[in-house]
């Protein structure tokens, strides 16, 4: 797995399909994305978030939101299952900011959830859509998506073995008014800072009942 900058993320199935998540266009200052890659997820269409133009091959796009709401993905490519839960981009009932779609990717041996920008805390519908989570991916920054606090809890809903950092405040983006996530990492007791690059997540190395966090770089 690597970490590309905000919500986007690229994954290999043990089966080899290449994902990428929520991938932004040029207009975002972290490295353009060029990877060629087989399928892309887009939990909304905001600018940061759908900007699939610069990725090379033709990779099969996955939209989870048509208009003002989530549309139900239920496709498998290869060895991996995708389907869509519906949330929002804000705790205002979605008259802020819209529809979010939370991307379920269910593969052999792991189950990876990305929440998009989700702006609000889980309810148990929700929770128990989506269901089974070993590796979640969650944004921490606030003002356009959940802050570090309401971020933890929610981990905490989806007991996840390893809950991995994004949408927050780097150098490259120091002027967009999200926060670091030095809020979200404060509230666990295991924190893993990552290097820069790819990195591999190895579930049988995380003790059973525990929750991981890990705040990944560009």
């Amino acid at each position: 797995m690597r970490w590309l900058g905000h919500a986007a993320f690229s994954l290999v199935s043990p089966g080899g399909v290449r994902i990428v998540t929520d991938p932004f266009d040029e207009t975002v200052p972290y490295p353009p994305i060029t990877l060629e890659c087989d399928v892309v997820t887009v939990s909304h269409e905001h600018f940061d978030h759908n900007g699939v133009k610069g990725l090379k091959g033709s990779p099969r796009v996955l939209r989870a939101v048509e208009g003002k709401e989530v549309v139900p993905v239920d496709v498998t490519v290869g060895d991996v299952r995708f389907r869509t839960v519906p949330s929002l981009h804000d705790d205002e009932g979605g008259t802020k900011r819209g529809p979010n779609g939370i991307f379920v990717m269910e593969m052999p041996g792991m189950t990876v959830v990305h929440l998009g920008d989700l702006g609000h805390a889980l309810d148990e519908k929700t929770v128990s859509a989506i269901g089974h989570c070993d590796v979640l991916l969650v944004p921490v920054g606030g003002y356009y998506t959940i802050d570090g606090k309401t971020a933890a809890g929610v981990v905490r809903s989806l007991r996840p073995k390893v809950a991995i950092a994004m949408h927050f405040k780097t150098d490259l983006i120091k002027d967009w008014p999200i926060s670091g996530p030095e809020v979200f990492e404060a509230e666990f007791e295991k924190v893993k800072k990552l290097p820069p690059g790819e990195f591999e997540v190895d579930l049988s190395a995380v003790p059973s009942g525990e929750i991981e966090v890990w705040i990944p770089a560009i």
